[in-house]
């Protein structure tokens, strides 16, 4: 043999072994923690302190099923509940689960190939197989070695507390959650002796032990909760009938409030303003109208593409409101919050209205977008309730960011908590179906005579309503 053949076959024996750009081909071994019998090794390649391994043996050794695709040559793998595509010379990854959601999850180097297996680097590849197989992987750079144990993660809970309190207007339970909870009802079933009240959470897991534990007090004398795979119901024996129930989110966390209304309380109230209506029925006639026009003073509102500015387009309205009510009501009498352009505050404005003796608030107001300009329009008109949809919630939030420009607003509306607009809903009952009546009256109107979209009568947390003692509705009259 002569020189130049041995050096034609010593290259040759060199390429074999250490292979192209540089990798030294080598193994890894899949060690089985709790299933010696399935420890194999996988073929893999080495660059400077990166090691590679083979995806093909990956797969085999996770008994993930393997698919090549030969349009795009990239490798699909099947685990349970996802499937991950890798492509050649790429590092992202791309994961589709079972609900069909994908996502991408990038290598900090790419996939490799050799003839007709890819390489993926293993330690990283390896975080991504423990994210999609039940087993726990992990990779052990110092041993070269990636070690599959059985995965024993703690269960997380997404409900483990409630609590019950009575308040001066009612009583309200909390459902103390980690997660936030978007489908849930309640329903009521009366007893000889009680109410029971049941409430489900679809897709929801709880603490039995911890729920279970907790010891019934006040109206509550006996709860139960129940796990199933698909649903979580939570079981009150109340010693007590029960008129209603009110489930909703409570504000700034994940929770759940449930306000209980009674027959008890609910007659005692009644009891209490029919005596009031008696000796006052004259002042129920409807002979005061208080009008507040939005903003107003350093407070301009809502600003429209062409600077228009919200304060003066409510107290336009406001004004031109009043005069048609005192040219077609002879005994009614308007009572302005502000007739000029002024800043008053927001609880003023209903103590403007409770000092006239109004028995209608009408609060005026102008829409807004966050960017515009935008194709939104219409008309909406809100009664106060804790708002049911996002819109409303960010339309209220918008509209009592106000209470900023006045001096000590942190204490003055502190007490004001989700929690509390569900007592203030309580003590309004008076007015809320007179609320309801004129909302829907004067919805009708304004959808007859005016060429703009009806958004409808909706409901939110608006503070400008909370001090108004009588009917009050906030009419959101367009958008600028």
């Amino acid at each position: 043999m002569s020189i130049i053949q041995k050096l034609q076959l010593f290259l040759t024996l060199l390429l074999i072994v250490v292979g192209v750009k540089g990798y030294a081909q080598t193994t890894i071994e899949l060690t089985y923690a709790n299933e010696p019998a399935r420890t194999t090794r996988i073929k893999a390649m080495q660059e400077g302190k990166i090691a590679y391994a083979s995806v093909n043996e990956l797969a085999t050794g996770f008994l993930l099923l393997s698919k090549r695709v030969a349009e795009t040559r990239q490798l699909e793998l099947q685990a349970k509940e996802y499937n991950i595509c890798l492509t050649p010379g790429n590092p992202f990854l791309s994961i589709t689960d079972s609900k069909r959601s994908r996502s991408l999850v990038q290598l900090p180097f790419g996939i490799e190939q050799r003839g007709a297996e890819l390489f993926a680097p293993v330690e990283s590849f390896v975080d991504v197989i423990d994210d999609i197989i039940p087993e726990e992987v992990s990779y052990d750079r110092t041993k070269q070695r990636i070690v599959v144990g059985k995965l024993s993660l703690p269960t997380t809970y997404d409900i483990s507390k409630v609590s019950f309190a009575q308040k001066s207007n009612g009583y309200l339970l909390r459902i103390f959650s980690k997660k936030r909870i978007n489908d849930y009802e309640s329903w009521l079933k009366e007893v000889e002796d009680g109410t029971w009240l049941y409430i489900t959470l679809p897709e929801t897991k709880a603490d039995l032990q911890a729920l279970n534990s907790q010891k019934p007090d006040g109206i509550v004398k006996e709860f139960l909760a129940f796990q199933s795979p698909t649903s979580l119901q939570l079981t009150f024996k109340l010693n007590t009938k029960v008129r209603n129930t009110e489930l909703m989110q409570a504000e700034g966390s994940n929770d759940l409030l449930v306000a209980i209304h009674t027959p008890v309380e609910e007659e005692l109230k009644a009891a209490k303003l029919e005596a009031v209506l008696e000796r006052t029925r004259n002042r129920w006639k409807l002979d005061c109208i208080v009008i507040d026009a939005g903003h107003g003073g350093k407070d301009p509102g809502t600003i429209g593409v062409k600077k228009t500015k919200e304060k003066d387009v409510t107290l336009a309205i406001a004004l031109t409101l009043g005069k048609l009510i005192e040219q077609n009501l002879n005994d009614v009498k308007v009572v302005y919050t502000r007739k000029s352009d002024e800043f008053i505050e927001l609880y003023r404005r209903g103590q403007i209205a409770n000092a006239a003796g109004g028995k209608l608030f009408i609060s005026i107001h102008c829409n807004s977008t966050p960017r515009k300009p935008k194709p939104a329009n219409g008309f909406e008109i809100y009664l106060l309730r804790p708002g049911k949809t996002e819109s409303a919630v960010q339309i209220a939030s918008r509209e009592n960011e106000v209470v900023k420009l006045e001096s000590d607003y942190q204490q003055r509306y502190q007490e004001l908590t989700e929690e509390q607009f569900i007592l203030v809903t309580l003590a309004q009952s008076a007015y809320v179906k007179y609320s309801e009546l004129f909302a829907e009256i004067l919805q009708g109107e304004m959808r007859r005579m005016l060429p703009v979209k009806n958004n409808g009568v909706k409901q939110a947390g608006f503070y400008v309503l909370v001090g108004a003692s009588m009917p009050n509705v906030l009419i959101e009259t367009g958008y600028l």
